[in-house]
């Protein structure tokens, strides 16, 4: 018997003495682990898709299957996660690209102090409603602050508290500018 036979023969007895549930445990588990790698959730998604996982090779394995089969479900299981996960990382490049930029341009504020306290007192565009919490632009750095009462998008506010990363800000009265 050749060895491409003997493979054939694995698979065919792997895939036709598999059950529906076995195949459905196996299929929701790799595709809960793949939403994962799109979607983080933390590993909640990632955790149940595996314990379904093992839960189909359990069965599978209870049923009947061989140590080969138990082999031919692990690598299959590997190998369909190894592109998914291949796949991730070539759509995602650009985004990543974009969030290290973004990490740069905090990082270059952090080394000129140690926190934000170089903020108290400078003045930015709030870039989102800032409704207790939102974004604000400070030399064209996207922050995220806090506000005791609502500043509509636009709207020009100044950094008054700085506590570790927390950033409070207020909004700038327009008559200031009129003095």
């Amino acid at each position: 018997m050749t060895i491409a036979a003997g493979l054939y023969r694995n698979l065919t007895q792997l895939f036709s003495g598999m059950s529906v549930v076995t195949f459905i445990l196996w299929t929701a588990g790799l595709m809960l682990i793949v939403v994962e790698f799109f979607q983080p959730a933390k590993g909640i998604l990632a955790s149940c898709g595996a314990v379904l996982v093992l839960l189909a090779i359990t069965v599978r394995m209870l049923a009947g299957g061989t140590l080969v089969m138990l082999f031919y479900m692990t690598f299959f299981s590997v190998s369909i996660l190894l592109m998914a996960h291949m796949l991730m990382l070539v759509t995602q490049k650009r985004a990543w690209l974009s969030t290290s930029l973004a990490l740069k341009l905090e990082r270059s504020v952090r080394e000129e102090s140690d926190s934000y306290s170089n903020l108290l007192g400078r003045e930015g565009i709030a870039t989102t409603d800032i409704a207790e919490n939102g974004h604000i632009a400070v030399d064209d750095i996207n922050l995220f602050v806090t506000c005791r009462h609502f500043v509509p998008k636009g709207s020009a506010v100044r950094v008054v508290c700085v506590e570790g990363d927390s950033i409070q800000v207020e909004s700038i009265d327009p008559a200031e500018y009129d003095e």
